[in-house]
C-alpha cells in the first residue's frame, strides 16, 4: 500500500511540475516588414539636373513618368512634375497573454520639377 502512495504522489508531483513549467512558459513572436511606393530620387541623382540644361526628355527617361503632372494655368509651356516617394515601415511582438506591441512608421518624400518649353527651369523637395 505505500508504495502505491508512493508512486501516486511521484504521479501527482510530475503532472503539477508538468502543468506549472508548461503554463509559466513564454512564446515571444516579432517581426517586421517595409514596403515602398513610388519614385525614390536620391541627392545625387538631383545633382545631375541642371536649370537650363536639363531637358524634359532627359528627366523622364531617368527618373520614369511623375506621379502626377500639372500644367501651370496663365503660363503656356510650364508644367510641374510631381514625384512621391513613400516608405511604410511596420514592425512588432508580442509575448503569449502578457504584453503585446505593434509601430508603424510611414515616411514621406516628394520631388517637384519645374519644366518651361522642354527644360528643367526649377526643382525641390520637400520632405
Amino acid at each position: 500500500m505505500k508504495t502505491i502512495m508512493r508512486i501516486t504522489r511521484v504521479l501527482a508531483a510530475l503532472g503539477f511540475a508538468a502543468f506549472i513549467l508548461t503554463a509559466s512558459g513564454c512564446l515571444v513572436v516579432s517581426g517586421s516588414s517595409t514596403y515602398e511606393s513610388g519614385v525614390k530620387i536620391t541627392p545625387t541623382t538631383l545633382e545631375r539636373i541642371v536649370v537650363g540644361q536639363t531637358t524634359e526628355a532627359w528627366v523622364i527617361a531617368t527618373l520614369g513618368e511623375p506621379t502626377e503632372r500639372n500644367e501651370v494655368e496663365g503660363q503656356p509651356n510650364v508644367q510641374i512634375f510631381k514625384y512621391e516617394h513613400t516608405t511604410h515601415e511596420s514592425s512588432g511582438g508580442a509575448v503569449l497573454f502578457i504584453f503585446a506591441d505593434a509601430k508603424n512608421k510611414s515616411h514621406k518624400s516628394v520631388v517637384y520639377i519645374e519644366i518651361t518649353d522642354s527644360v528643367v527651369s526649377d526643382y525641390w523637395t520637400e520632405q
